[in-house]
């Protein structure tokens, strides 16, 4: 098999005609992280100068810099006549007015975004929209490449739709052999398969039935190129699942053009089909999904926007027809940069970000006295939680701000509350109801999926418990774990969470979804003699002999205990159990701990990445790698790490760019590209 790909090209650009100057400014440095530039203009003069010296791009229109949303069109045929050819044109359409949608459509617009809409999601929809209408797309902007299969067992057919493509921008694989397209269709991952009709040993038909057979290939869009006149062939290639029929011989252009439409249908159905997840259907706000990925992302960059960032959170007494309506007043109080979203049966929050905290307080006791005076008669309770107080992670956040808001409630005196920690002294027992919540083991399983640099359908998971207090607080494990070791309870909890574990082994292996779970164990459960057996026996007990965890265990301990773990390792690899090691860093404790116990995953302490050069950081990866540990890198938030990483050789990726955890199981492993 032969693979090529094309040299990269200019930045991509957005051209943004607007007198929003804040919008341009909080757009433009997101779009650049994500190597796209964006150029504003208060005027159509000033746009239509720049595009005779810089044209192609996208054109984005905010209609509300036009006197006259009927001029839309008369300004994308000024703009085709000076470039001679049309241009892409996205606009930004506020409120509900349909003559702006209107002249947007009959202009020619890819497509309308109506404002307000968060910052975030709206350089989603124009990096989409970028890559939808640009013939290249540039991998060192960390952009990726369409790539496409070629499959034709004539060399040279194959070698001329390779370069073709190639041309364009996409990233062929060449496959003369049929009986070679499963493997190909594995290593390679292709976004579009562009199949021969007759070859030896297997026909296209043949072969299209076959990957159709498969779940993960379903979808897979494969077009025909076949010198085949005859309908009859053509229409059968069709009906087995073909989505294209091209004849040859064929125009370049042709081909081109047949492959990147098909693209662009596959990549809009995606982003619909997501945009329904992401929107909850009685409030038309956005999902809890939604927002706790997105939280995930923040939370995960950290910085000096953390206490000027918030969520707040609505609890209501009250039916659905109440909760719709105060979901309307929510979303049109919500900012440009806001994100609101339902949370609960009854509850909705909204993200908001304001210039310093006490801005963002005067704007949560604004937005809570605004509903008071429009749901006089109902029980409204809001309390709110700045990032800075999230404790590590999103579904932390959404619990903590619940928790205020319900404090709100039962109050009934219609202020906002902020949720306030209630911090815990070393020589201070321990508050009842944290202990009570360890005694009863409320504790709920999130899941944190972590993936490969390059695609892989392995579905790995590291598992983490919640302690769930009587008040709805989700507390994450650096905040009970440590009262729960003071407690005695740290054996308890082990349990819990391998039990816990395992059963959703177990009930994965059932379903046929086969995963890699990562479960921690303490030092207090790992000292006992009989530990090992157990583990085997609880094991076995659910007929798990070929889907065994990752056990995980943190380097401090190890190093501490460095004979015992030496002892328990072993006979953990004998009954054909691998171990992780967590919390690795340059120290030389971290270098007893690996030198010591064989590892078979070893995971980045957080901030090393961040704490190293590259040089340092690379030969710190290299060093884990050289006694064959596979090395992961936690709390990867940004695009930025991730190009880091990768050139130091990292081979697994978690973190809130990848994903936040969460109580499912549902990351799309085999769709997945990181960098």
């Amino acid at each position: 098999m032969n693979q090529t790909t094309a040299t990269a090209v200019p930045l991509p650009a957005v051209h943004f005609l607007t007198h929003n100057a804040a919008l341009s400014a909080s757009l433009g440095p997101i779009l650049f992280e994500r190597g796209v530039s964006l150029e504003s203009f208060a005027t159509r003069d000033r746009l239509l100068r720049r595009l005779a010296v810089a044209p192609g791009g996208l054109l984005l229109v905010d209609t509300e810099a036009l006197a006259d949303p009927d001029t839309l069109g008369a300004l994308a045929e000024e703009i085709q006549m000076q470039l001679g050819q049309s241009m892409p044109l996205a606009c930004l359409v506020a409120g509900q007015d349909i003559r702006p949608r209107l002249a947007a459509m009959r202009a020619g617009a890819k497509a309308y975004l109506q404002t307000p809409m968060e910052i975030e999601e709206l350089a989603e929809r124009l990096l989409d929209l970028v890559e939808a209408h640009s013939p290249f797309q540039s991998a060192t902007h960390g952009e990726v490449q369409n790539r496409v299969l070629v499959v034709d067992d004539q060399p040279v057919a194959a070698l001329f739709a390779a370069r073709v493509l190639e041309a364009a921008g996409m990233l062929t694989e060449r496959v003369g052999d049929p009986l070679a397209v499963l493997d190909a269709l594995e290593s390679f991952v292709p976004d579009l398969v562009l199949m021969d009709l007759h070859m030896p040993g297997a026909t296209g038909i043949e072969l299209t039935r076959i990957i159709r057979a498969q779940d993960r290939f379903a979808d897979l869009p494969i077009v025909f190129l076949s010198a085949e006149l005859d309908t009859q062939q053509q229409m059968a290639a069709l009906r087995v699942g073909g989505d294209d029929f091209l004849a040859k011989p064929v125009a370049p252009d042709q081909l081109v053009a047949a492959v990147a439409q098909r693209l662009r249908r596959v990549r809009e159905r995606a982003r619909r089909e997501g945009a329904r997840d992401a929107i909850d259907p009685m409030t038309g706000l956005a999902s809890l999904g939604r927002l706790l990925g997105r939280l995930g992302q923040l939370i995960g960059r950290g910085g000096a926007d953390m206490d000027r960032r918030a969520l707040v959170s609505l609890e209501l007494a009250g039916d659905e027809e109440t909760l719709t309506r105060l979901a309307v007043m929510l979303a049109e109080q919500a900012g440009a940069s806001d994100l609101a979203a339902r949370v609960g049966e009854r509850a909705l929050a909204m993200l908001m970000r304001r210039d310093d905290p006490a801005a963002l307080e005067r704007a949560c006791t604004s937005l809570t006295e605004h509903l008071n005076s429009s749901c006089p008669e109902q029980g409204l309770g809001v309390g709110w939680c700045t990032l800075a107080s999230s404790g590590g992670d999103a579904v932390t956040l959404v619990s903590r701000a619940g928790k205020a808001a319900r404090s709100a409630l039962e109050a009934g005196d219609r202020c906002p509350l902020v949720y306030r920690r209630e911090r815990v002294a070393e020589d201070r027992g321990i508050p009842e109801p944290l202990l009570a919540a360890l005694l009863a083991e409320r504790l709920q399983l999130l899941f944190e999926p972590m993936v490969t640099i390059s695609q892989s359908s392995v579905a790995r998971y590291e598992v983490s418990p919640r302690l769930s207090c009587a008040d709805g607080e989700l507390l994450p494990p650096s905040e009970f774990m440590a009262l729960a070791q003071r407690a005695g309870l740290a054996e308890r909890i082990d349990r819990w969470l391998l039990s816990a574990g395992l059963n959703a082994l177990m009930t994965r292996h059932a379903h046929g979804q086969p995963v890699q779970l990562f479960i921690h164990q303490s030092l207090e459960s790992v000292g006992r003699e009989d530990w090992v057996d157990q583990m085997r026996d609880e094991i076995n007990r659910r007929e798990l002999f070929r889907l065994r965890p990752v056990l995980q265990f943190q380097v401090e301990e190890v190093a501490a205990e460095a004979d015992l773990m030496t002892d328990r390792v072993g006979r953990l690899r004998r009954l054909g159990i691998r171990v992780c090691l967590n919390g690795l860093d340059p120290s030389a404790r971290s270098q007893q701990a690996l030198e010591k116990v064989p590892a078979t995953f070893v995971r980045l302490a957080r901030g090393v990445a961040e704490s190293l050069d590259q040089a340092s950081l690379s030969a710190f990866v290299q060093g884990a790698k050289a006694g064959g540990a596979i090395v992961i890198a936690a709390g990867v938030e940004a695009p930025e790490s991730i190009a880091r990483l990768c050139r130091a050789g990292a081979d697994l990726l978690q973190g809130p760019f990848v994903r936040p955890p969460s109580a499912a199981m549902d990351y799309d492993f085999g769709g997945n590209e990181v960098g």
